[in-house]
Order: C-alpha cells, then sequence, then structure tokens
C-alpha cells in the first residue's frame, strides 16, 4: 500500500508522465561520489551549481568535514577547491556538517556540530566500579569560504563562529557533574552527560530584509541557570537563532537572544525555512508519554523572533504559536516531522516518518498495520490540520503490502515546487527514494513507480537526507547520509510548462 492516492495514474516507468498530473519529472543523473561519505547540507548556487556539505570518514577518528561543489548535473565542479572538494579539519575528534548556504556575494556559510573537546576527566560509579571518563559536549558551529573554496579566516575566530544557544563556553563549567553506574543491564549509563551538548539541525537565509541574515535552527540543553545547580535540566530545548552573515547576534531578533521552546519532555529540532516576510518555521517533535508517543511540534516565529499567536494547536493548554499532532495516536502510533514546506495556498506541509499503527494493532484509518516505520506526512493550517490535505490532513506511506527488503518508511526533508507538488527525501522499503506529492496529499503516480523513485545500484545504500531545489524551479537534487562506500547524488528534471 503506497498511502491513500487520487485517480491520476498508475504503475509507470520511471521517465513516464501523464497530461493534467504535474510536470512530469525524470531522474536526469544518479552518481556516486566517494570523497565524502556523508553530504547532508544541500543547496544550489544562483548559478545552478549544487553544494553540498558533511564529512569524510578518512581517519575515523578525527573526522573531517567535506564541502563539494557540483555541475547542474551531478559531476565535480573542478574549479572549486582541490578538483571540486574541500576538506578541513575544524576540532580534533568528531564533526559533522548538516547544512549549508550561499550568500548573495558568491560566499557559503556552513554549519556543523563538532565535539568541544571538554570531557576525559574521571566520574566515579556510584555502585563503587571503575571510574569512567565524563563524555564531551558538542557545540555548534559556523564557517565561511569563498567562491573559490578557501575558507575565510576572519570570520569569527580563526574562522569559526560559534552558535549559542542554551550555554555558551563561559558558563560550561557549570554543568553539574554527571553520574553513572556501569551495572545496569544495558550497559554503561550516564545522567546529564558529559557537558552541554547542542545539535545544529538547519542553516537558512533570510532575504526579507535589506542585508542577508543568517537563521539557525535546532536543539541543546536547556538554558544555563546560575541557580539550578544540581536541578539543572538535562532535557533538549527547541533553539532558533538569527545572526548576521558575519555571524554577528541579530539584536533585533528576540531581543538579541535565541528563541528557544520547552515541550515540558524534551525536544527534537530538525529543518525549518524562512518565509518571503521574514517569518520562521521550525519543524519537530517530542515524545509525550506512555499512551501518546511521539507528536509532531511546528512551531511559527514572527519576524521579530516571537511566536506568531495566530499559530497554534493541539495543546491542553493554549501554546501560542506551537502546534502539537498525530492522529495516528487513535490506534497507538506516532509522528514526527523532519521539515517542513508552505504551498500557494498557505497550507504547510511537513515531512517525516512514524508509524500509523503500533505493532499489531489494526488500523482504523485503512492503514496496513505498521511492521517499521512509516514515511508521515502532514498538511496544516494555523489552527489544525487540513481536512482537504490526504486523508482529513495525513498521509501516510508504507510497503507492508509489497514484497521489497524491509518495510522501512523514512522523510527526511522536503521541498515545494512551483505547482505545490512537495518533494519528500528518505528511503522506502528499505531504498533511497524520493515521493513525489500532488497538492492534495495524494501520491502524484504520473511520476516514478506510484509516485516513489527509489535507487538500488551501486555501494552506497543510504537514505536520501537531504533535497534541494534549484532557482529557476526545474531541477532538483537529493544527497544521502552516513556510508562506508560514499554518496548517492541523484538529480531530476522537471519538464515545467509554459503555462
Amino acid at each position: 500500500m503506497l498511502g491513500r492516492n487520487g485517480v491520476c495514474g498508475g504503475l509507470l516507468a520511471a521517465t513516464a508522465a501523464l497530461v493534467g498530473c504535474g510536470d512530469p519529472i525524470t531522474r536526469t543523473a544518479d552518481v556516486i561520489l566517494t570523497d565524502a561519505n556523508d553530504l547532508r547540507g544541500l543547496t544550489y548556487a544562483a548559478n545552478g551549481r549544487i553544494y553540498a556539505a558533511g564529512f569524510t570518514d578518512v581517519n575515523p577518528d578525527d573526522r573531517q568535514s567535506v564541502v563539494v561543489r557540483m555541475t547542474a548535473d551531478g559531476a565535480l565542479d573542478t574549479s572549486f577547491g582541490d578538483e571540486g572538494v574541500v576538506v578541513l579539519n575544524l576540532v580534533d575528534g568528531d564533526e559533522q556538517p548538516m547544512a549549508i548556504v550561499e550568500l548573495s556575494g558568491g560566499d557559503v556559510v556552513v554549519l556543523a556540530n563538532v565535539t568541544d573537546g571538554q570531557g576525559g576527566e574521571a566520574i566515579a560509579d556510584i555502585d563503587g566500579g571503575d571510574p569512567a571518563e565524563r563524555p564531551n559536549g558538542q557545540d555548534v558551529v559556523l564557517f565561511r569560504l569563498d567562491s573559490s573554496g578557501d575558507q575565510r579566516t576572519g570570520f569569527g575566530t580563526n574562522g569559526l563562529v560559534t552558535v549559542t544557544f542554551g550555554w555558551d563556553t563561559a558558563a560550561d563549567a557549570s554543568w553539574p557533574v554527571p553520574t553513572f553506574t556501569s551495572s545496569n543491564p544495558d550497559g554503561m549509563q550516564f545522567s546529564g552527560g558529559g557537558f552541554p551538548s547542542d545539535t545544529g539541525w538547519d542553516l537558512k537565509l533570510d532575504r526579507s530584509g535589506s542585508a542577508e541574515r543568517l537563521v539557525v535552527f535546532g536543539m541543546g540543553s536547556a538554558a544555563y541557570d546560575e541557580n539550578a545547580g544540581d536541578a539543572q535540566r538535562f532535557d533538549n530545548d527547541r533553539f532558533v537563532v538569527r545572526l548576521s552573515v558575519d555571524g554577528v547576534v541579530d539584536a533585533g531578533f528576540n531581543g538579541g537572544a535565541p528563541f528557544t521552546f520547552d515541550s515540558g519532555v524534551g525536544d527534537n529540532a530538525r529543518r525549518g525555512f524562512v518565509e518571503a516576510d521574514g517569518a520562521i518555521v521550525s519543524s519537530g517533535y517530542a515524545n509525550f508519554g506512555a499512551g501518546l508517543d511521539n507528536h509532531v511540534v511546528l512551531i511559527r516565529l514572527l519576524p521579530s523572533g516571537t511566536v506568531d499567536s495566530a499559530f497554534g494547536f493541539g495543546w491542553d493548554t493554549a501554546r501560542p504559536g506551537v502546534a502539537r499532532f498525530n492522529p495516528y495516536v487513535v490506534d497507538g502510533g506516532a509522528a514526527e516531522a523532519y521539515g517542513v514546506a508552505r504551498l500557494s495556498d498557505g497550507t504547510y506541509v511537513t515531512t517525516g516518518y512514524g508509524a500509523a499503527t503500533s505493532s499489531g494493532t489494526p488500523s482504523t484509518l485503512g492503514y496496513e498495520t505498521t511492521q517499521a516505520q512509516d514515511v508521515v506526512i502532514f498538511g496544516v493550517t494555523p489552527t489544525g490540520l487540513n481536512a482537504d490535505f490526504g486523508h482529513q490532513g495525513e498521509l501516510a506511506v508504507q510497503s507492508e503490502a509489497l514484497s521489497l527488503p524491509s518495510f522501512e518508511e523514512r522523510g527526511r526533508a522536503i521541498i515545494a515546487l512551483a505547482d505545490d507538488r512537495t518533494v519528500h527525501v528518505g528511503r522506502f522499503g528499505g531504498q533511497a527514494a524520493v515521493y513525489v506529492v500532488r497538492p492534495d496529499g495524494t501520491l502524484d503516480e504520473s511520476v516514478g513507480d506510484d509516485g516513489v523513485f527509489t535507487s538500488t545500484s551501486g555501494a552506497v545504500t543510504s537514505q536520501f537526507f537531504n533535497v534541494a531545489l534549484s532557482p529557476d524551479g526545474t531541477r532538483f537534487v537529493a544527497t544521502t547520509n552516513n556510508d562506508a562506500n560514499g554518496v548517492r547524488v541523484a538529480v531530476f528534471q522537471v519538464e515545467v510548462s509554459a503555462d
């Protein structure tokens, strides 16, 4: 079962299209790059070239950042860096670029998560066993390259801008010393982590004002409270930060402070975007416990960095600016959001994964019983799910009824095309996949195989993790996440009609 579909199309070859079902989409390239093991950051340059950022595991003990520039067809652009590739060693230890944007002047800015290198001190086992090393925390940093691939060393400090969420570096020493026990049957268990840990998930450009600004989406340790002591919360909050393109905090956003949100149960931030007027939408999810499981948590901010009081629903007590929903809870299911896009009618469409049902539970919504994960897609208005999208606002895509290697579906990122179809990337039946969904919330069966393109050939078997749309709207590209054999780059052509 591929979800709930309309009347357009059937099982077709990947290059087929039907009139009246949206512009044709064809895959024009599917290449493997071995210069990186992961390219989660992805964008198009103004001239149609492709930028991607990730890492290489050539030295797995000291992972290094990679930025590549490709031609419109996915081949390395040899005029950038070293034959199309820039490798940077930002810190001693782990680093993972997650997002990249191109500034109007041609420079690119990359967001990366890096170890803070502060761990290592001994912590006593509360059950009397041998001490263990205190783990490192994690910082979110930005770095900037010029159009030739050279690092702008004057950006921030030694070429790095540290993005502060709830804790700045000067306060890290106040982080409570964690406890651990090695006698736990699940292995060594730490309480509270080593040091504050932030995770950046996305970086977008805000072009709504007279000057471009950077918007960072992420999650991290609850804000520093000098009076908290051992009562310091260890769960994550959601954060949004706006900065100048030089990495300076924007005083006009939320009074110069990061926007932060606490769902009360620990927050998982994912991708976001900036609307034309400067409003900001952040996607993510949170687990609300037994009987509820994961719910999508979608936040809309005004350009000032304050919540949009006209947006929000799904809470027992109103939370302005924040929507919470999981329509699959009726069957014990779960819903997450990894990205969000806006249609021309104002509907927000999210992509992610979850479960239409819990294990062994029949669906009351017409789906198969979930065996692994399902792609879950929602159409959202400011006050609730859009009843005209999919089935009362939701679409689950499943492979349970098909003979595929796996029942695993995932949605990892989303873009909206000019005709209001949305493109979702992730996994289908255990294979890297691209989904095309009509504005009414049904799979566009006129493209791909009933609306789904999969990639199975070659050594790279990881899922598509990001997708980007070309400036003219005629192409999009998808790239994969961590894989020992390299990265898959798939390029698609959208044959936009003249009208």
